[in-house]
């Protein structure tokens, strides 16, 4: 039997010539811009066709690998693991196409001779030259495109898309502290001196509107560093062989009294910016702020608002805050139904009128990022009204809480309203029902003490 060699994707054109044809994977054809890759070369004799057909093959996986990366937030080049990988099936690719030979050893040999160390690519040589060679270890990259994969599903669909956008970010600023070591270095030889580094290049990154990401920014970014970590370590079965370095690190101010809390980024809005935030906005926007200001609901919780959601019959007018395909919710506590009392009961009302038979109250808002684009357009206003940097949208929702605080409701009242999560709530007060009118009851005490907007 005779000697041959057949190789994928190739087609002779003519004496020496040849194409090398292969379809683009969807994963990368929009970032390659083209359905197919092509090539065409000239060579003479098995050898160079071999060599350059190697040559192209790796041009071809490194195209295809960058272009799958695009938009996830990735790093573009593979980690070391990842070339291996990929050059252990263009190997065993290769060998098939080999006949006529005794044995995988013979072939090997044969292959190896064609492709030569130096002149074709190196990496692919090593691959049909020493199978046997066990494969670089997994990396602190590998664990974060893993991570990205399982856990946040490739950062696809609206609940994944933020957390991904967080994962790339917080790895940015791993690669500017670690350079290339992020991307090649083994998880395993990650050490303490490598997490201080992310640490402080991290509490001196700038943040937008001047100054320094804070002590507490910080905390949550290496939470996640260290999260990613955690979960390599158990994927790629090294829990209880390596250290997780990132965990227990030093944060000077993130858990002192330097901490800036939730509450302290935002403040109440003066009785006067509400009021006059009711006079100059118009349309469904005025009513949008209006409900915001009379049930303290997060701005996604009312712009994803159903007319199914708002119920204006029965003893207790009221807003059901429920999940659906437009409108995720933050936590299962927020599931919650929120009575209508004095100007939001009036917002409400004309809103449902307004939607004219439509599904939502608010169809500009009530998508994908919908409550992002009503955020912006309020702040717009807002800034007209009030230069405090710690007066926004959000700030709504502590004029409640103060309002609750001012009108002696306890404390697991005011997270039903606000859906807060308390475990006892479901304890005390039982069903919808009797949770609905313990809810009324606290707002209709708020009314009585001070009206929360005006119309």
């Amino acid at each position: 039997m005779g000697l041959s060699l057949t190789l994928k994707h190739l087609k002779q054109l003519g004496p020496g010539r040849y194409a090398y044809r292969r379809r683009v994977p969807e994963s990368a054809k929009t970032a390659m811009g083209k359905g197919e890759f092509k090539r065409v070369f000239t060579a003479n004799g098995a050898a160079a066709v071999a060599k350059e057909h190697a040559r192209i093959t790796a041009e071809f996986d490194r195209a295809v690998m960058q272009a799958a990366k695009v938009g996830m937030g990735g790093a573009k080049d593979p980690t070391p693991r990842e070339a291996a990988e990929v050059n252990a099936l263009r190997a065993s690719d290769l060998l098939r196409g080999v006949h006529g030979v005794s044995d995988e050893d013979e072939a090997r040999e044969l292959l190896a001779d064609l492709l030569g160390e130096e002149k074709a690519d190196p990496a692919l040589y090593r691959a049909v030259k020493f199978p046997a060679k066990a494969p670089p270890a997994h990396t602190l990259e590998d664990a974060r495109k893993l991570y990205l994969k399982e856990k946040l599903a490739g950062g696809e669909g609206d609940e994944n898309r933020h957390a991904a956008e967080r994962l790339a970010r917080v790895f940015a600023r791993v690669g500017e502290a670690l350079g290339d070591r992020a991307r090649t270095c083994a998880l395993s030889d990650l050490v303490r001196e490598d997490a201080r580094k992310v640490r402080d290049h991290m509490l001196a990154c700038p943040k937008k509107g001047g100054g320094t990401l804070s002590p507490a920014s910080v905390r949550r970014e290496m939470n996640t560093l260290s999260a990613v970590v955690n979960f390599g370590l158990t994927e790629f079965d090294l829990r209880g062989k390596v250290a997780n370095p990132f965990e227990g690190l030093t944060i000077t101010g993130a858990s002192s009294g330097k901490a800036i809390t939730e509450a302290d980024k935002r403040d109440p809005l003066p009785v006067e910016v509400i009021t006059a935030m009711g006079q100059r906005l118009t349309g469904k926007l005025v009513l949008l702020w209006r409900l915001l200001a009379g049930t303290g609901c997060r701005l996604a919780e009312v712009a994803g608002l159903r007319v199914q959601d708002v119920v204006l019959t029965g003893p207790v007018p009221h807003i059901r805050v429920a999940w659906h395909e437009d409108r995720r919710l933050k936590t299962a506590a927020s599931i919650r139904s929120v009575p209508l009392v004095g100007d939001a009961l009036g917002a409400a009302k004309e809103a449902v009128k307004a939607a004219d038979g439509a599904a939502v109250l608010f169809p500009r808002y009530a998508r994908p990022r919908g409550s992002d684009a009503a955020s912006a357009i309020l702040m717009k206003h807002l800034r007209k009204e009030t230069t405090n940097p710690r007066h926004t949208v959000h700030s709504l929702r502590h004029n409640m809480k103060d309002s609750l605080r001012l009108a002696g409701v306890e404390k697991t009242v005011q997270d039903l309203v606000l859906g807060h999560a308390s475990p006892s709530i479901g304890e005390i007060y039982g069903g919808e029902a009797a949770r609905l009118e313990v809810a009324h009851r606290a707002l209709l005490k708020v009314a009585q003490s001070v009206e929360p907007t005006s119309s």
